[in-house]
């Protein structure tokens, strides 16, 4: 396709001030040009060539989808039998609910994105750049861009996202817009779900004023002053045919279509439009190309993966430093050349250092057999144009008498006829002869029964349920709505799923276009969400005292990322409802549970403003966003709650040993207290035995003195612990003989002193 070069002369690297954008001599466009640029150009005609004749019947069949979409239905021949009969052709435009339903919801459920960083420590910088995406936005009403896009890709099946750089100091750096798809031809060999893998070329027509034009490219002003002509003379498309199908054309113009239709011509099909313009025009032709070239590239290192710039400070460095190796292979560069369909104007490297293309498709279906893309209008065109014919036989039927009667019934039978349309005729019938009218209900009910179930086969082909759209169903429970809802979601996912990674793809281009050509010191305002109020935003802000540059855009690179919001609402309403009944079961015994898991569960609804409702919920809980780096304040705080926490984990350790050092201290105490009170009872046990004993032998010395004690026992309240039969003597001990048996009234010996 095209030839391999060795040693580009301008790096894809370098920015656009940098970049040779100067335009062809003027005999480049007659041929004088070198010959490399030339055999380019031819190059790149035979390949828009080839996507023109091939995407034809996809470019062809995607104007009547949209045309379908925009109530024009009617061919002209079915149109103008219609008002031959007095019949207005009217359109039921059916599908176009199911059009609007799928935008709608786009609308309502818009995607939040944000930047991860690359690297450990580079969150503050990730959160400075989604800032600065959500500026761009701001700036370049991307969303209103995105949503036309969609409303595109989900009527005909493609459509474009373009993220650029504007070179007018009067606007702002990076742009962000929308593409027609009828100016774009694509390499329509790509399957890839990502375009830059294995397509080759990208073609953009534009007709612009001649003025502009050879303002744009003095250069080349003899040649595009030959290439002048009207606007409508430069549409290569030719006719579109209204509602045709593939196997014909209607041959009718417009300004027969309204002359034969009148006001009922905006509904009908139309070939061409009258173009009575003296705008002098040009075409050309914007054509992105991939050539391969043989360069040099890092092995290792922070720059790994990077091909070799020679005028980057950095790549120089490392080459001669040798801190990195270098490898030498083949890849494919981009390049982009401005041209007329007869000779190139300008041809030049692409000045962009992600080396992709510029523009993002927005995929509706596409067909399996050779990738050509369609919408969901494809599927219900058919079913829609069926309804309409049904509903306007059901309406000729309703308004149109049959009659009945015997030959010679009236004079005149074209008189009858005019007097049985009217809804005050008077109709003369002669007499001995039936007239009779015949109402044909049966062909108005039939009509009405198919263009009934025609309704309902469209949003059935178009996958909006009668549920999705609020209407009265069979459903009767909540439950049978949310799942019939859901089908609707579900069926009409792919849409939604093809816009998040459109989304993916051209954030990563503009994410790459501000770390490239942001590199001024520049001070953005970032629009505040409900009642959050404007922010300040300082980018590359040199710092006086170190020189040091602030919050540098172009220092590292990061990723861009689509939250991952659920756009099937029925499910995350249902799951949310779920969560809120289980928190408010746990916020009975447990309301510090719900506490500390208030802000997930609101971060995961969908409302404006979450983020700000998030916010303070961690605010209040004292918590703050995993998400996000610490601030240094949020550092300090840490640190001297850490320092506090381990203050009073030391307080407390010292009160819990002074406290265990006391109890110890009393247990001691206490157990020599009860020692001391086990010696004090043997002691006092010891004393009354000796007692006793003493008594005992004074009462055996005196027999007499033992009722005296006895009536002081008495006296006393004590009683003799066992009866006086049970007192035995004690046992003599061995060596002490037995004291013989003594007399009531012999004396006992006297106790001898001691």
């Amino acid at each position: 396709m095209f030839e391999v070069r060795d040693n580009p002369s301008t790096p894809a690297g370098d920015t656009l001030d940098k970049v040779n954008v100067e335009p062809m001599a003027e005999g480049a466009a007659e041929g004088g040009q070198n010959e490399m640029v030339q055999q380019r150009h031819a190059t790149l005609m035979e390949l828009l060539q080839y996507e023109h004749e091939r995407q034809g019947e996809e470019r062809q069949q995607m104007q009547i989808d949209e045309d379908y979409q925009d109530h024009l239905q009617w061919r002209p021949e079915d149109a103008r039998e219609l008002m031959d009969r007095g019949q207005a052709p009217v359109v039921f435009n059916e599908g176009r609910q199911t059009i609007e339903w799928i935008c709608g919801t786009e609308k309502r459920l818009r995607k939040d994105y944000k930047v991860l960083p690359r690297e450990r420590d580079d969150e503050a910088m990730a959160e400075v750049k989604t800032k600065l995406i959500k500026y761009t936005d701001d700036v370049n009403m991307t969303q209103w861009h995105r949503s036309r896009a969609f409303r595109q890709s989900v009527t005909a099946g493609l459509s474009w996202l373009e993220e650029g750089v504007n070179r007018d100091p009067e606007r702002e750096l990076i742009y962000s817009g929308w593409e027609d798809w009828r100016n774009v031809y694509r390499d329509s060999h790509s399957r890839n779900l990502d375009y830059n893998v294995d397509a080759r070329y990208l073609f953009r027509r534009r007709v612009v004023d001649l003025d502009y034009a050879v303002a744009l490219l003095p250069q080349s002003r003899v040649h595009l002053l030959t290439m002048a002509g009207r606007h409508d003379d430069l549409d290569p498309e030719g006719i579109w045919y209204l509602g045709e199908r593939l196997t014909g054309a209607s041959e009718t113009e417009w300004g027969t279509a309204a002359h034969i239709f009148g006001a009922r011509a905006a509904n009908i099909a139309r070939s061409g439009y009258y173009d009575n313009s003296r705008r002098r025009s040009v075409e050309l032709l914007e054509c992105w190309y991939r050539v391969p070239e043989r360069v040099s590239v890092f092995a290792d290192g922070q720059l790994a993966g990077k091909i070799f710039n020679s005028a980057d400070p950095l790549h120089a460095f490392e080459r001669e430093a040798k801190s990195a190796r270098l490898y030498d292979t083949v890849k494919f560069r981009m390049r982009v050349q401005i041209c007329t369909r007869e000779a190139p104007c300008l041809d030049m490297p692409s000045p962009f250092r992600h080396n992709r293309f510029l523009m993002v498709p927005i995929w509706g279906y596409r067909r399996a057999r050779d990738g050509l893309a369609y919408g969901a209008w494809r599927g219900m065109r058919d079913i829609q144009d069926d309804l309409n014919k049904r509903r306007s036989k059901a309406l000729f039927a309703l308004s149109v008498n049959r009659i009945i009667m015997e030959k010679g019934a009236v004079d005149d039978i074209d008189d009858l006829r005019e007097e049985a349309a009217r809804p005050d005729g008077i109709i003369v019938k002669n007499q001995q002869r039936e007239l009779k009218f015949d109402t044909n209900m049966g062909d108005f009910q039939a009509n009405v029964e198919l263009a009934a179930q025609d309704a309902q086969l469209i949003r059935n082909a178009g996958g909006v349920t009668e549920e999705n759209l609020g209407r009265n169903t069979n459903a009767s429970s909540g439950v049978a709505i949310h799942a019939k809802q859901d089908q609707g979601s579900l069926t009409t996912s792919e849409f939604f799923d093809n816009l998040l990674l459109a989304i993916r793809q051209a954030g990563q281009l503009r994410l790459s276009h501000i770390e490239q050509f942001y590199t001024e010191e520049k001070v953005v305002r970032i629009v505040g969400e409900g009642q959050r109020p404007i922010e300040w935003l300082t980018i590359n802000q040199q710092d006086p005292a170190t020189g040091e540059i602030l919050n540098d855009i172009t220092a590292r690179e990061a990723d861009f990322i689509v939250d991952a919001q659920d756009y099937r609402s029925s499910m995350a309403q249902a799951a949310l409802e779920q969560m809120f009944g289980l928190l408010g079961q746990i916020a009975t015994y447990a309301p510090q549970v719900v506490l500390s898991v208030l802000d997930l569960v609101v971060e995961s609804a969908d409302i404006q403003g979450k983020e700000e409702w998030v916010a303070r919920i961690r605010k209040i809980n004292g918590q703050r966003d995993p998400s996000k780096p610490p601030t240094p304040e949020e550092v300090q705080q840490e640190q001297a709650a850490a320092a506090k926490q381990a203050e009073s984990e030391q307080l407390a350790a010292d009160t819990a040993r002074a406290q265990l050092g006391k109890i110890q201290a009393e247990l001691n105490l206490v157990q020599a207290q009860i020692k001391k009170l086990g010696v004090d009872d043997v002691l006092k046990k010891v004393q009354s035995m000796l007692a006793a004993l003493q008594a005992g032998q004074i009462v055996t010395a005196q027999p007499n003195v033992a009722p005296a004690a006895d009536e002081i026992t008495a006296a006393a309240g004590l009683d003799d612990a066992l009866p006086a039969a049970e007192v035995t003597a004690p046992a003599p001990t061995q060596g002490e003989a037995a004291a013989p048996p003594q007399s009531e009234f012999q004396p006992a010996p006297t106790e001898q002193p001691q």
